[in-house]
């Protein structure tokens, strides 16, 4: 397994040199035998990166930002850094990384392998081309609204590619994953040497592909009146609906290639690391009043209890130290429990509140980190040790991207019950993603980081071990009874729902964004620390690689909606 991941890099660096004998040979000087045409050229290298290249445009190379730093941070997955306002959060060049990976590395890729598909007859790498490509497309309209599409990719043909609209640039995505589900149900469709999301499996690929579908009608159900319809065609199919756990694999190798999770990169090397998000690790530590069973998973704790003794460590904003006391009144309007400066002082979630973009304090050895899921980092067994160790903790980064666990179909299930009429037990679909998101996190961190959970944590008064503070039985049964009390007395379904949802989605924050702008949900979500920062980035900006590059671009302001998101202005907070 770790070969054929590790493998995957590789073929990067080496792929593109490799053809075949009668190449080598060939006299025919009219092509370079050192530079193989697309042709010629190594199609499981080819194929690699196109899935590499997928992973950084949602993950980022570490150090750029990606669409999960920039979205993560606005649906409250992590604290919100990037300024004290939103209009000047972020310059166009920010987003100049995402951009590029899109359009100068994915798509070339993807767009060759698909046009070689048919020719070559790679019907499995063809038809996943696609897929992955139509997530991308609706990716970049989720992100920018208006992009460029059927004029990119055109050489000197199309300098500056007029941009397409979002709806449009939706209906080649929704087309390109019907089209890719009809490759895979090709008998000749077959593994190719390496695939870092499903191992070769056709099946997997297309309950991927069909939840991806769902995705699609869930975001546009308000400008789609045929969404639900459209839903309950793919779940009553006559042969069978079925779910998989859509997610792209990193490994643990540190150098050449290094292509572990940046989020562990992030914590696990010699920084200081992202701050989490305070409002999070309350929600999942303290407003049910039962602990999430998640939460050792998402987050590692490097002090058992936030330490008060030194106000130098602290940017409060409002108070030299966390004081409830001291808790603005707008967080106390929008929920009067509602965290200040810290997720919970007694149980060590230390971050940082939205919005809050001053000065970085000597705080950064009780910051809580990124813990073994999503990033492949260390279980919280309540060790309370450093993580800046140079990559030598836990998962050691074997990570993954979230793209479309089975748990979240049956959340987009469960609101386009509440929302879209289709006639589902949106209770029953809620309990079914809560316990699917938790089984999925507990084994993944019982398959990733073993050493935490067979670690002796304590001897006294008895010995104690990392897996006797995995969550048991019982505790999951009250976690998910807890929620479905919570729905059944609920003024608003759907925002419990929406909750729960925002939390299984946990690394990956364009479902979290794309929610809030869509339902508008949660409601005690916390509000940027000054009252004063605006109305929040309903599109980012254009990247300056597009505005300064392409003479057909113009830019737009953060209030600009995508075409789905039909909701008034200051929808969210």
């Amino acid at each position: 397994m770790v070969l054929k991941k590790i493998l995957l890099f590789l073929f990067l660096g080496a792929g593109l040199f490799i053809f075949s004998c009668e190449d080598t040979f060939d006299l025919d000087l009219q092509e370079n035998p050192n530079f193989p045409t697309p042709e010629n050229a190594n199609i499981d290298a080819l194929y690699s990166s196109v899935q590499v290249n997928f992973a950084e445009f949602l993950n980022g190379p570490t150090g750029a930002l990606s669409v999960n730093d920039v979205t993560m941070q606005l649906s409250r997955q992590r604290a919100f850094t990037a300024g004290n306002d939103y209009a000047n959060a972020w310059s166009p060049a920010n987003f100049d990384n995402i951009w590029n990976q899109a359009y100068s590395d994915f798509m070339p890729d993807a767009n060759e392998i698909i046009r070689q598909a048919d020719a070559r007859g790679l019907p499995f790498e063809g038809g996943t081309a696609k897929i992955l490509k139509g997530y991308v497309l609706m990716t970049l309209v989720d992100m920018f609204g208006d992009v460029p599409s059927s004029q990119s990719d055109q050489g000197a043909a199309f300098l500056s590619p007029m941009r397409d609209s979002g709806a449009d640039v939706y209906a080649e995505a929704e087309a390109l994953i019907i089209d890719g589900i009809a490759d895979l149900n090709d008998p000749a469709a077959s593994a190719p040497a390496a695939d870092n999301f499903f191992e070769g499996n056709v099946g997997d690929w297309i309950n991927a592909a069909n939840g991806l579908l769902i995705r699609l009608y869930v975001t546009t159900k308000l400008v789609d009146p045929t969404a639900g319809a459209k839903i309950m065609d793919i779940v009553n199919n006559p042969d069978g609906f079925e779910t998989s756990d859509f997610m792209f694999q990193y490994t643990s190798s540190r150098a050449n290639p290094d292509s572990r999770h940046p989020f562990y990169e992030d914590s696990y090397e010699t920084s200081d690391g992202d701050y989490m998000s305070n409002w999070f690790m309350w929600l999942m530590s303290e407003e049910k009043g039962i602990i999430d069973p998640r939460i050792r998973m998402y987050f590692y704790r490097q002090v058992g209890q936030v330490p008060l003794d030194d106000v130098n460590r602290f940017d409060c904003v409002f108070s030299p130290l966390p004081d409830a006391a001291s808790t603005p009144q707008h967080y106390l309007d929008c929920d009067p429990n509602m965290p200040y400066c810290v997720g919970s002082i007694d149980q060590g979630y230390y971050g940082r509140d939205h919005g809050n973009g001053n000065g970085i304090p000597p705080d950064g050895d009780i910051r809580t980190v990124y813990g073994v899921y999503p990033a492949g980092g260390r279980y919280d067994a309540s060790t309370f040790q450093g993580t800046q160790n140079a990559g030598i903790d836990g998962g050691l980064g074997a990570g993954v991207i979230p793209v479309l666990p089975a748990n979240f179909i049956d959340f987009f299930r469960a609101e386009a019950a509440l929302t879209m009429g289709t006639g589902e037990d949106a209770r029953a679909l809620l309990e079914s993603g809560v316990r699917g998101s938790i089984a999925t996190v507990l084994q993944f961190a019982r398959d990733t980081d073993p050493g935490s959970i067979e670690e002796v944590v304590a001897t006294v008064p008895v010995i104690v071990r990392g897996e006797d503070t995995l969550p048991s039985d019982s505790l999951i049964n009250e976690y998910v009874t807890e929620v479905l009390d919570l729905y059944d007395n609920a003024s608003d379904q759907l925002d419990v729902v929406m909750k729960e949802f925002l939390i299984a989605a946990f690394g990956n924050g364009m479902e979290g964004y794309n929610m809030l702008r869509r339902t508008g949900r949660p409601f005690n979500i916390q509000p940027t620390i000054q009252p004063t920062a605006g109305s929040f980035i309903r599109t980012p900006l254009y990247p300056a690689a597009h505005i300064e590059l392409n003479e057909n671009a113009t830019q737009r302001v953060v209030t600009d909606q995508v075409f789905w998101d039909t909701n008034p202005a200051d929808f969210v907070k």
